[in-house]
């Protein structure tokens, strides 16, 4: 059985407490440890090696930019998976983070769906489990309701074969929305939308989005003079094919949503709740 081990550092404890308890939930084969700044986990990193780091940015004696640019300069570890996890969620922090070389941003408050899917998306990606491994790894309901191999995936190929096992049924979309990406206009797929981020179907011949690229989602919920239509301010943090197919002209899309008005929020929060 594959043995993972991930190091937890956040200055607050009940914020590292969460996040470990989150995990074990989901994957109690997962050994955690954990460090209340980045100096103290510099020092634990410098005695042990660890499959991934989900660091806060914000701590005491060395902020988690810090570390992540102490860990990427040195020599066994500048392909170490490093997830930053932390309530700054402006475009210069994200900006900031990629430059540094981190790996992916969750933002708080998060939910445990948010935290285990990157988390194991990263993992995979590392090539520290497969995807087999990762599919029989941790309780099998929660893969199964939070889309099976499209969540350990971010979308492609199924894991195994049809003839060995059906392929889990995709989740529907919730809806359509117009995504600005500067002067175009590109009619999305919502996957999965929460006051935090949305999941986004798109098409590549319709426009080119880029990483940490300020953009905004316009909705709709409703038929003609009763719908309720807003637009939500956001920027992009994750991009990625849809399919394993280098002509693949479909696109998946995370966006981060940023500081609204009220007025916004407060429609943002109706559309939201009709969604459903």
């Amino acid at each position: 059985m594959v043995k993972l081990r991930l190091l937890v550092v956040d200055d607050a404890k009940f914020i590292r407490d969460l996040v470990q308890k989150t995990l074990r939930a989901e994957y109690p084969e997962i050994e955690l440890m954990e460090a209340s700044d980045g100096r103290k986990a510099q020092a634990i990193l410098e005695r042990n090696s660890f499959d991934m780091i989900l660091c806060d940015w914000e701590m005491p004696e060395m902020s988690g930019i810090e570390l992540l640019e102490w860990v990427r300069a040195q020599e066994n570890m500048q392909e170490q998976p490093f997830i930053l996890v932390t309530s700054l969620d402006q475009k210069e922090h994200v900006v900031e983070a990629l430059k540094a070389g981190v790996n992916d941003y969750v933002t708080k408050p998060f939910s445990a769906e948010q935290l285990i899917s990157k988390v194991m998306k990263q993992l995979i990606k590392s090539g520290k489990i497969t995807r087999e491994e990762a599919m029989n790894m941790g309780r099998k309901e929660r893969i199964s309701s939070a889309g099976g191999a499209e969540l350990l995936t971010g979308g492609g190929n199924p894991l195994v074969s049809a003839a060995k096992k059906p392929t889990p049924a995709r989740r529907t979309p919730k809806g359509k929305a117009i995504l600005l990406v500067g002067e175009q206009r590109m009619t999305v797929l919502i996957r999965d939308i929460n006051k935090q981020e949305a999941q986004l179907l798109g098409k590549l011949s319709e426009g080119k989005p880029s990483l940490a690229e300020e953009v905004t989602l316009g909705l709709v919920f409703g038929r003609e003079e009763k719908a309720i239509k807003t637009t939500v301010k956001a920027y992009i943090s994750s991009l990625q094919l849809a399919e394993r197919n280098q002509q693949t002209d479909k696109l998946n899309l995370t966006l981060q949503f940023l500081p609204q008005d009220a007025e916004t929020s407060a429609k943002f929060a109706k559309i939201l709740a009709l969604m459903g």
